[in-house]
């Protein structure tokens, strides 16, 4: 079914009714602007299912009530999109969630299953992914379209209920709702410059030139948002990384930096240099803390080497992703005797001790018929 009007759409939801949880997905642009352009949502449950064209003259205020209840699962595939979207567009921060993608890492279908092999293993159905590629904002939509985007949700309903029975059969229903609880917290929708600072990779860093990417990395970020425009059209990552090596003092410095072009002579040139002047200009006990790599290498090579092993084997016999379960950061912080996510809920239970007890010497890891083993040692 495609709603494009307002009674419609209420007509829907009151068919609806209440149900434990919908299953929910989007279709949006994101190529020419900064937030993306949301062109449809998709909404099922048992035989009750529509696309919801978000570009018609509809009032969506009637979904979005509806979306609030407490006490309704909000099913999605990889979710975090989809929820950006919806907090972006009409702060909407749902909750609770559920992500049959990570779902399925907690049931040992590896990392980042894609939902068209998920629809093929747990509900017996393929996807056309003839439509997987179009421009959602052009009208009228096509039936093949509205069919595959119908399709998103009808099928998820089946991949939920299979993957919610295989989760309390193993028993890992508290895994799956720690995790789903961090995918709803509203702070991971907020700009962190210093997550973006981290992107461009830059080495040989000084408190100082750390000031200066923030303050460059802060403008980029509003000036894409006020013009609604993706970051890489204000200034792209490669000019950045030239302005905080080789801070500019002036518009004809400021001209030879790599990406800026004929920038430098305008508006944005000028903001460049003051943001810069701004960052020289602090105290250097008010700049940007500086990550100290010396640490890194205190980092056991051989311990990272035993501690992927061991995580290779748990995980084996646990069937979960080792992708859920620990990082390469969460290795090497673990190897420093850093505090991570490894010291606490079901990732301490899983991996975290039995790791501190390689660490320590406690245990060690052996081969039995070719499959990595664990030997406690006296």
């Amino acid at each position: 079914m495609l709603i494009n009007k307002t009674q419609d759409l209420v007509k829907f939801i009151t068919d609806l009714g209440t149900p434990p949880y919908v299953s929910l997905d989007t279709e949006f642009l994101s190529e020419k602007t900064y937030y993306p352009q949301l062109c449809l949502i998709q909404i099922a449950h048992g035989s009750h299912a529509a696309v919801i064209d978000v570009l018609a003259d509809i009032d969506l205020d009637p979904l979005i009530q509806y979306l609030k209840n407490p006490k309704m699962v909000k099913v999605f595939h990889a979710a975090e999109q989809d929820l950006v979207i919806l907090w972006n567009d009409f702060n909407l921060g749902l909750t609770p969630v559920f992500d049959t993608q990570i779902a399925a890492m907690v049931c040992g279908f590896g990392d980042q299953v894609s939902y068209a092999q998920l629809v093929k293993t747990l509900a017996k159905a393929r996807i056309d992914k003839s439509s997987q590629i179009v421009d959602w904002s052009k009208r009228p939509l096509r039936d093949n379209h509205v069919e595959y985007a119908l399709a998103d949700v009808t099928h998820l309903c089946t991949v939920y209920e299979r993957l919610e029975r295989e989760i309390e059969k193993q028993g890992r229903a508290s895994w799956v709702a720690e995790e789903m609880l961090e995918l709803s917290d509203k702070k991971r929708f907020d700009f962190n410059p210093e997550t973006q600072a981290r992107k461009l990779k830059l080495r040989n860093m000084t408190p100082r030139r750390m000031a200066i990417l923030h303050e460059l990395v802060i403008w980029r970020e509003d000036r894409a948002q006020a013009q609604n425009i993706p970051r890489g059209w204000v200034v792209k990552d490669l000019a950045l990384r030239d302005l905080v090596s080789n801070p500019p003092e002036n518009m004809k410095d400021l001209g030879r930096a790599r990406g800026i072009g004929g920038n430098a002579q305008g508006r944005i040139g000028e903001e460049i240099l003051t943001r810069i002047q701004k960052a020289k200009g602090l105290p250097i006990s008010e700049c940007p803390p500086v990550k100290d790599t010396s640490i890194e290498e205190e980092i056991n090579g051989d311990a990272i080497v035993l501690l992927r092993a061991l995580l290779t084997q748990v995980c084996s016999k646990n069937n979960v992703a080792p992708k859920l379960v620990a990082s390469k950061s969460d290795l090497e912080q673990l190897t420093l005797g850093v505090e991570t996510r490894l010291s606490k809920g079901w990732r301490k239970d899983l991996f975290g001790e039995v790791a501190k007890q390689l660490l320590e010497g406690q245990i060690s890891l052996t081969l039995v018929h070719g499959k990595i083993g664990i030997l406690k040692r006296q």
